[in-house]
């Protein structure tokens, strides 16, 4: 009796979690980049240019974003430099598929090369999957690193008559509908495989009070106290029944892998391997140089949410230059908006003391700068313009806050 009590809340909390989470997962409005650290965001990749075609779509219809991301040369010493990458989407499910991605001009099917400095002009076009109201954003996924999200957009899809269907054309002439090809097959053939691992795991894990056989595992005390190679079957903890059993179940999976095997070989006799198409994006094109600059410090008011970065900018053109922006991670503060560069303007041939104050409540709200924590830097990319040419220099400072204030980060 005392073991059904102990037991009871922990079976409660498990059902409770699975009814919170399965309930929860109709729409995400976020997709973990507040998560991450700080430093994590604005000293790996910044987002540039990125726009979304359409925000409403039916079932089958088109969206196409495209933009460009950057990994930054002040990559942190932290992570392991960046090698191979993955352009892809984030969105609270499979809602949209994706069709058709092109990485400077290279059709890019699966991941690339990439390094630190490194500027990916992107394509993807997605068609809408499902009816919803969702939230997609541009994802670059580095090896060793993780997913570095882009901007984000809102994007409803209307349903359509039949639905959708994700029709592809096989090297045979054959159309599919990969949403719907082999499913009876790989539902059968996993609910058995299923089957047998629930099986097991009731054998080996339920006590009889529950409903089990066994005692092994809840019984752990006595399990460790005998020697690795006793099985117990003079205290009754492991018996013939248990080796028939195990042996039973060992054998249905031999049975039910091989008869897999076989069913293969009948329908799919010709198979491709997985293809690795790798490949180093071509560097893109650069405009002319007419901009120099570097930061020195960045200073944090916790309170009005604002940054202060103190630099120098050169402008070694023959025309004026203007202060654009500034990209940080996935966000754009532009100049007479969230940004208010002192002075803007910087004449051909001068170096001048520049001060750009950045107000935004994103800086609190998105935990770009959490405080208390063992790297609080700035990075990013200086957007400057001139004769209608951009260069973007990529920046770096370390930031002082005006109080720690450790619950708001």
């Amino acid at each position: 009796m005392r073991h059904k009590k102990g037991v009871a809340p922990l079976l409660l909390v498990l059902i409770l979690g699975l009814m919170l989470a399965l309930g929860a997962g109709g729409v995400a409005y976020a997709h973990g980049e507040r998560a991450q650290e700080g430093f994590l965001r604005l000293k790996t990749a910044a987002w540039q240019d990125v726009q979304f075609s359409t925000d409403k779509v039916k079932q089958g219809e088109k969206v196409v974003i495209t933009g460009k991301v950057k990994l930054l040369e002040v990559w942190p010493g932290t992570l392991d430099p960046p090698e191979t990458g993955y352009l892809n989407v984030s969105a609270s499910g499979p809602h949209f598929i994706l069709k058709d991605r092109v990485v400077n001009g290279h059709e890019a099917p699966a991941s690339f090369v990439v390094g630190k400095g490194g500027e990916y002009e992107f394509k993807m076009v997605l068609e809408g999957r499902t009816p919803g109201y969702w939230h997609v954003h541009p994802t670059i996924y580095v090896h060793h690193t993780g997913g570095l999200v882009g901007p984000g957009q809102w994007i409803t899809v209307e349903a359509a008559p039949g639905g959708y269907k994700n029709m592809v054309t096989l090297m045979n002439g054959t159309s599919i509908d990969l949403d719907r090809y082999g499913f009876r097959w790989v539902f059968w053939f996993s609910s058995a495989g299923f089957i047998l691992g629930m099986w097991w795991m009731v054998w080996w894990t339920l006590p009889p009070a529950l409903g089990g056989w066994h005692r092994t595992v809840t019984n752990v005390a006595v399990t460790l106290a005998i020697p690795v190679n006793d099985p117990g079957e003079d205290i009754g903890l492991i018996t013939k029944a248990d080796h028939k059993v195990s042996t039973l179940i060992m054998v249905l999976t031999l049975v039910l892998l091989a008869g897999g095997w076989v069913v293969m070989e009948m329908n799919w006799p010709v198979r491709l391997p997985q293809q690795v198409l790798r490949f180093t994006p071509e560097r893109l094109a650069q405009p002319p140089k007419f901009a120099q600059a570097s930061t020195r410090k960045a200073l944090y008011n916790v309170d009005t949410d604002t940054v202060v970065l103190e630099g120098s900018a050169t402008n070694i053109g023959s025309q004026p230059m203007r202060v654009v922006a500034v990209n940080a991670a996935n966000m754009t503060f532009e100049q007479g908006k969230q940004l208010v560069a002192d002075p803007a303007v910087v004449q051909p041939g001068q170096t001048v003391a520049l001060k750009m104050t950045i107000k935004d409540e994103a800086w609190r709200e998105q935990r770009l700068l959490p405080l208390g924590r063992s790297e609080m830097g700035i990075g990013g990319l200086l957007i400057f313009e001139s004769g209608g040419v951009r260069n973007a220099i990529t920046i770096e400072a370390p930031v002082t806050p005006n109080k720690f204030t450790y619950g708001r980060g």
